[in-house]
């Protein structure tokens, strides 16, 4: 693969990471037990996460929406739908020997542009995600990353609560309990109606988890301050369809002002982690201590 920054340029040979293959339009980057498909046709989304041999994404063979992506906050700026630019057109993709770029058109409303960068660690099952978000603009913009993951409605969603109260928008609220100081919200327990739910508020040491049947699921971020939050949202939000089909684990980044050329980067971690019949059992204790760890593994081998 020749990649070539200039047109002026001359072509460079860029031989890819071993754990990164293309085919079918799509990207795949495999390694250990981890599976994750790009689709640079639709905003380079993360399609599919298979780990340790199952989907644990929604695909777009399972629902609509899908998969992973990347908006911007508030939302109040561009209300519904997302504009397409970010959220379904194709993305231009640059192989580089450590992963995956992929760039993403202007949006004229918004003013901005995305790229996102993936790749694998080598040291545990971990995806790396590099955001940028570009101001292409002639004018600053204000605003803050938003990553959207869209997983099936099971198990339960944690995360150390912050400072502030837990609010829920136009959205009926979902049933969240605090317990020493890590909120949790139970699908089975949740009484679903034909209401769309969601909670927002602030976080604390910058992860949330998923825990379903055999296997944990982190994400990893840097810490936003209650005071930084963009206007309405949250640092955490959690949405779940009204017949309670699947869920949304949302977290955000720092509310920030870009002055025209300048570049926001946000970088997120995902870990995994296999959990035995007994772990999958076990009291919810043992399970942010995991989170704890894998938090702290990826914070100390960030790339």
């Amino acid at each position: 693969m020749t990649q070539c920054s200039d047109k002026n340029a001359e072509l460079v040979a860029v031989t890819p990471p071993d754990f990164v293959s293309m085919a079918d339009g799509r990207i795949y980057l495999e390694r250990g037990s981890l599976r994750v498909t790009i689709n640079p046709g639709v905003a380079g989304r993360i399609e599919s996460l298979v780990y340790a041999g199952r989907e644990r994404l929604l695909t777009p063979a399972q629902n609509n929406p899908w998969g992973n992506v990347l908006w911007t906050s508030p939302q109040s700026d561009w209300g519904w739908p997302p504009p397409e630019a970010l959220n379904s057109a194709p993305y231009r993709v640059e192989l580089t020997s450590k992963g995956i770029y992929l760039h993403g058109p202007h949006d004229s409303q918004l003013g901005v542009a995305f790229s996102k960068f993936y790749t694998l660690a080598d040291d545990s099952d971990r995806l790396i995600i590099q955001y940028q978000i570009h101001n292409k603009s002639d004018a600053e913009v204000t605003l803050a990353p938003w990553e959207v993951t869209r997983l099936p409605a099971q198990g339960q969603v944690f995360f150390p609560k912050g400072e502030t109260d837990f609010h829920s928008g136009e959205f009926s609220p979902l049933n969240f309990t605090l317990d020493n100081g890590i909120a949790w919200f139970n699908t089975a327990a949740q009484n679903f109606t034909a209401e769309h739910h969601k909670s927002m508020t602030d976080g604390e040491e910058g992860w949330l988890a998923y825990q379903a049947e055999d296997w944990l699921f982190v994400k990893v971020f840097e810490k936003v301050p209650a005071e930084l939050i963009a206007p309405g949202e949250g640092e955490i939000e959690l949405y779940a369809k009204g017949d309670g089909s699947y869920i949304e684990m949302e977290q955000q980044g720092y509310l920030t002002t870009l002055m025209p050329g300048e570049t926001l980067p946000w970088q997120v971690s995902w870990v995994f982690a296999s959990l035995s019949e007994t772990d999958a059992s076990s009291h919810r204790e043992g399970w942010v201590v995991r989170a704890r760890q894998l938090a702290r593994l990826a914070r100390n081998n960030e790339d």
